[in-house]
This record gives structure tokens, C-alpha cells and sequence, in this order.
């Protein structure tokens, strides 16, 4: 996991951060963003390496496992927030009542992957942003 940016088929639809920790489903919800047209942005395994990246890449949307190798992402989505990134947290450990109130632009996609809801969660973050209500 490099946390570089990657497109995989010509120009991007916008950038993606990705937060998981566990390496196998990093690498599909990579090569799944990029064939969605993604530029992709990361996969980050820990909070704290999500934090360093958007010190210099500033993404559209961030797709967030909520636990990662070092605690939960809710400050680094507490950050993304404030910087106006649409958030889409992807995990097996989604409340979804609690991210609709603490984050009420997010939106849920419950692992195991489902990529047309994943993709249809990643457009309408990157469309609202930091402005749009609550839905799985």
C-alpha cells in the first residue's frame, strides 16, 4: 500500500481516499474504484496515515473502514468533515443511526461489498459533499 494516487482508465471522475486496513479488500476496493473511474488516494491501513495524506492530497470523498490498524476513524473523519470531503464509511462495523447523527452528509455501504450500492454511495458524496442527508 503506497499511498499514491492511481487512475486506471483515463480521466478521473474525482479523488477517492481509502482508509481498510485489511490488505486483500484494500486492493479489490482499489481496483474496483478505478474501474468506476476513480483516481484513487491510498489505501491508507491506520488513522494516522490518513491524516499525513491529507496534509498533501486533498480527495472529493474518503471511503473509511471505521476500524483501522490503529483505533477507530471517526477523529479522521471528524477531519475530513470539517474540510468539506464526502464520506462514505465501508464496514462490517457500520451504526448507522450513529454516523447519520455525527456525520449526517455520510453515507453507508455495508460490507460484504456490493459495487453498484458502493458506487452509487461514492456519487452521491462526491455530488453533495458535506451537504447532503443521511442514506445507506
Amino acid at each position: 500500500m503506497s499511498g499514491e494516487t492511481t487512475s486506471a482508465k483515463g480521466p478521473a471522475k474525482g479523488k477517492v481516499m481509502i482508509c481498510e486496513d485489511e490488505v486483500i479488500v484494500a486492493m479489490d476496493l482499489q481496483m474496483l474504484l478505478e474501474d468506476f473511474g476513480y483516481e484513487v488516494i491510498g489505501p491508507f491501513p491506520s488513522v494516522a496515515q490518513g491524516f499525513a495524506a491529507i496534509e498533501g492530497l486533498r480527495p472529493d470523498v474518503a471511503l473509511l473502514d471505521v476500524r483501522l490498524k490503529d483505533g477507530e476513524v471517526y477523529p479522521l473523519a471528524d477531519r475530513l468533515q470539517e474540510l468539506g470531503v464526502g464520506l462514505v464509511f465501508q464496514s462490517g462495523h457500520v451504526n448507522e443511526e450513529e454516523i447519520a447523527a455525527r456525520y449526517p452528509q455520510a453515507r453507508c455501504s455495508l460490507k460484504p461489498i456490493n459495487p453498484a450500492g458502493l458506487q452509487m454511495a461514492l456519487t452521491k458524496a462526491a455530488m453533495t459533499g458535506s451537504t447532503c442527508g443521511a442514506t445507506s
